[in-house]
């Protein structure tokens, strides 16, 4: 995930962040400490945020960061609950598909924006748009990408298969799932995570989980069909494998044990990937169904909560978070597809992908924003309870929508 060079000053970011208060506030000497709160995968990522919050204070040394980090399902959790308490953090990090369910508690950016004359024109617009809610901007983002496809380049050559090429088709993806598989391993892995399944759901039939205003539809005659196809290929054509009772987590961590020749991703994770699985990956489009190839493109930022008592030095802060020069150092370590279009050739070579730039082009050009609920975490959460009946076939993908959207379209 990491190099060297990244160890050597993330030891020096552990230690700045081990000395610092635990409050969001003013410290001595005019110096500001800010708590931020962010996602992190393991021990390396980790590393990756406490450099990135080292190389602002070097920058301002009047703003001090105080980093905390959970896992993703543990941060979205908690995060509102701390949003609505006394412990709120000071920056939020905020992931597109979840915005709309936390703008309660955090600060609108738009004044901040025109009063200090940022300017936002070189971010990704699907991903400004997709951390906004109601015309209004609450977070700056540091990633943005569509969902594809990653795959073991070992397993597909092992089999005689050929590697999937950009515009390649749901049959020919079926074809090779079928051909990857064999005594405990499997061509594919699905999950009922929503960047995992509705992708491919989208590309099948077209359906979408809401109705672009906020309102769940998972109940569609098209959403039914599409959910039963992406099942079935676990439960009747076991090109993929159960899944466990309610573990998030499940498809990324077969895919990085070799035990799963396909899966679905994106271009953020390029540094766990290269780090943690053994084996050469291979990106590819979202195969095609009907209507070409479809996917959604998804992202993340930062923003401000309402209870931070200096929202300026804050802002400051994640503009900081944003530059350019630190979006490429984050596409350099392969932590973020910089969300900053004049940072994006920093990915590209770091990831030393052959084609990469062409699946990640082919993706965007069909790529849209993936529109979600207030309260989508609580969808989130239904699907992956429900994963197990689902993906054995024990209950049908029409007994499963239902019943998801009776608990949460009501909420």
């Amino acid at each position: 995930m990491t190099g060297p060079h990244i160890a050597v000053r993330a030891a020096v970011a552990l230690a700045l962040a081990g000395a610092l208060i635990t409050a969001c506030g003013s410290g001595g000497g005019g110096s500001t400490t800010l708590t931020w709160s962010m996602w992190a995968s393991g021990g390396e990522e980790q590393q990756v945020w406490h450099e990135l919050a080292d190389r602002v204070s070097l920058e301002e040394p009047q703003i001090t960061i105080k980093l905390e980090t959970s896992s993703f399902e543990d941060y979205f959790a908690t995060l509102g609950t701390r949003l609505g308490s006394g412990d709120a953090p000071c920056i939020v990090s905020m992931q597109a598909l979840r915005t709309t369910g936390y703008t309660q508690s955090m600060l609108p950016l738009d004044d901040l924006i025109a009063r200090n004359k940022f300017d936002v024109t070189d971010f990704d617009k699907s991903v400004m748009e997709g951390l906004s809610a109601d015309g209004k901007q609450y977070a700056l983002p540091y990633d943005v990408g569509p969902v594809i496809l990653t795959y073991n380049k070992n397993m597909f050559r092992n089999a005689g298969v050929p590697e999937p090429k950009p515009g390649w088709t749901l049959a020919e993806f079926e074809s090779a799932a079928r051909k990857l598989t064999g005594d405990r391993t499997y061509g594919f892995v699905a999950s009922p995570q929503d960047v995992w399944m509705f992708p491919m759901v989208l590309t099948k039939t077209g359906a979408q989980p809401t109705d672009g205003a906020g309102k769940l539809r998972l109940t569609t005659p098209a959403m039914t069909e599409g959910v039963q196809w992406y099942a079935d290929l676990a439960a009747r054509k076991k090109v993929a494998p159960p899944v466990p009772a309610d573990d998030p987590t499940f498809a990324d961590k077969e895919f990085l044990s070799g035990d799963a020749a396909m899966a679905a991703n994106g271009p953020w994770a390029l540094l766990t990937l290269k780090n943690q699985a053994g084996f050469q990956v291979g990106l590819t489009t979202i195969p095609a169904g009907p209507d070409g190839s479809r996917t959604y493109s998804s992202g993340s930022g930062f923003g401000i909560s309402k209870s931070c008592p200096d929202p300026e030095r804050a802002f400051k802060t994640i503009t900081l978070m944003t530059a350019r020069k630190q979006l490429e150092w984050l596409g350099g370590v392969g932590r973020a597809y910089p969300s900053r279009e004049s940072a994006q050739h920093a990915w590209y070579e770091n990831a030393r992908l052959a084609g990469a730039r062409e699946v990640l082009e082919a993706a965007n050009a069909t790529a849209i924003p993936l529109r979600t609920t207030k309260n989508w975490e609580r969808v989130n959460v239904l699907l992956n309870q429900s994963g197990p009946d689902l993906f054995s076939g024990t209950s049908s993908a029409k007994q499963v929508l239902e019943q998801v959207q009776r608990q949460a379209g009501q909420d």
